[in-house]
């Protein structure tokens, strides 16, 4: 018999509630921005239910997860043309498709890689929620793309004719993924094989974990900047422990305040990565200001204020690590990163070697003496790229790291480009992989220039975080009270007398 699928389940959903439940019990406290995330995804669900669903399948309904993944990759091909129709289902389909790949990066990057494989893939909760999402979803693409072909056929436009065809094949896939996943029981689902969540696990490390280079991206970024900055103002000026610590002067506070007052502008001008280490700075002090509090060391205070504290916290790590994986388009953000100068300047040496033996091929000689489009973007691309670090740069902490990779990372795209383009036998293979070595060669001296080293930014302040209650505040208050009369005890010189 079929379950109640999520969407006709009210907002306090049974579903959500027990897959989070079933996190290691440190983690259950820190768990509000995923229940936002799901919210924002069952809006995109009650948006599509408005729209028409299409026909009832007419095959046999064996469609699965790849071919709609497929389907949808297929389609991303007429993004431009779909995007210029100004149709809001367009929009629509996208939000559906952003928020559903959101909510399950948001819970690994939540657990981490760890706590995913072992408490959240085998567990029977989080199979029936996923396969419940993937079953409101893969119906919602269904009725989006249905009806957005169903518009843009009816208006007869010529330059659409190819995206109604993709449109039509999502459609169909989707509305038979989604009939199919309503008939399974939602009792002992399949667990994936191993070698599919290691596949999953290296997507979900791609660099589009973090903002994005695009102005969406920076958009995203500098809203979380605000808001973390707001709450910390809202903090120290409204909670009886905020406003009673501004005026102390302890070192923890004073680290704290100095790491705040030194926060990157919101716009972020200053790159992702200097960003990330100067909100990693505000966590790292902060979460010690939290500890002093904790054990009662700063005088009397309530749960609730270090609740608020806590979350303003997390905010500020969650922001630090999406900042920290804003790497350039297409680099490994796993590479290890350069421990020195010297490696660095090596890595520079290294990539202008590999350059030089291409240009002395055959295929180097002919191509860089064309007025080809692809040769002249990749000519400006090394024109562009930045001096190796130096010493100086080291110690003054002058050298744009980011940047730097930013700009090699243009020069690996702008020879992979150029590769791309040769038509086969036009030239030697062994002259084409003298190009793919300098692409290559590139991508990887931009990923360990951008990798931030782990030293700079701290571990996750939730992870093995003791609650603080009322009881366990008055405790915290009580033990530091008589630790402070024995250290005057001891002090006291009539009391050394006695």
């Amino acid at each position: 018999m079929t379950e109640q699928s999520v969407a006709a389940v009210p907002e306090r959903n049974d579903t959500l509630r027990l897959a989070l439940n079933s996190l290691p019990h440190p983690m259950r406290r820190h768990n509000e921005e995923l229940r936002r995330t799901y919210q924002e995804l069952r809006s995109t669900w009650l948006r599509a239910g408005a729209v028409p669903a299409p026909a009832a399948p007419a095959g046999t309904g064996a469609s699965d997860g790849h071919d709609v993944a497929g389907a949808l990759r297929a389609l991303e091909g007429h993004s431009a043309v779909l995007g210029a129709t100004g149709n809001p289902l367009w929009e629509q389909l996208q939000d559906t498709r952003r928020a559903t790949a959101r909510m399950r990066r948001s819970v690994w990057a939540f657990t981490g890689d760890r706590v995913w494989r072992k408490h959240v893939v085998p567990n029977a909760h989080w199979k029936r929620l996923w396969t419940d999402i993937a079953q409101q979803s893969t119906d919602a693409y269904a009725r989006l793309a249905g009806e957005l072909a169903g518009q843009l056929e009816r208006e007869g436009r010529r330059e659409t004719a190819p995206a109604v065809a993709a449109l039509r094949e999502l459609s169909r896939t989707a509305a038979e993924r989604s009939a199919e996943l309503g008939k399974l029981s939602r009792k002992n689902l399949p667990t994936p094989e191993a070698p599919a969540v290691d596949r999953e696990a290296r997507g979900m490390r791609r660099p589009d974990l973090g903002y994005g280079l695009g102005e969406a991206g920076r958009a995203q970024a500098a809203q979380a900047s605000r808001d973390i900055r707001q709450g910390l103002k809202m903090w120290a000026d409204r909670s009886t422990l905020g406003q009673r610590l501004g005026k102390m002067k302890t070192p923890a506070l004073v680290r704290m305040r100095k790491a705040w007052a030194n926060l990157p502008s919101d716009d972020l001008r200053e790159s992702p990565r200097d960003a990330a280490i100067r909100f990693g700075e505000l966590v790292r002090s902060a979460h010690a200001v939290r500890e002093e509090i904790g054990k009662g060391r700063m005088g009397r205070f309530s749960a609730k204020d270090v609740a608020t504290l806590d979350s303003v916290i997390d905010a500020g790590f969650r922001h630090m690590k999406r900042l920290a994986g804003t790497s350039p388009a297409g680099v490994d953000t796993n590479a290890r990163a350069y421990v020195s100068v010297a490696e660095a300047q090596d890595g520079n040496l290294r990539l202008a070697g590999q350059l030089l033996a291409w240009q002395k091929s055959a295929m180097g000689q002919e191509l860089l003496s064309s007025r080809n489009e692809h040769v002249k973007a990749l000519r400006d691309a090394w024109q562009n790229l930045p001096n190796p670090p130096t010493e100086k740069d080291r110690k003054l902490g002058t050298y744009d790291r980011w940047g730097a990779a930013a700009k090699t990372a243009a020069f690996g795209r702008a020879a992979q480009a150029l590769l791309k383009a040769q038509p086969e036998g036009s030239c030697s293979a062994a002259d084409r992989a003298k190009l793919q070595a300098v692409a290559e060669g590139a991508m990887s001296h931009a990923a360990r220039m951008a990798k931030i080293p782990d030293s700079l930014l701290p571990k996750d302040p939730a992870k093995n975080r003791a609650a603080v209650t009322e009881q366990t505040a008055r405790r915290a208050q009580a033990q530091a009270q008589q630790a402070q009369v024995r250290l005057t005890q001891q002090r006291s010189p009539a009391s050394a007398r006695r």
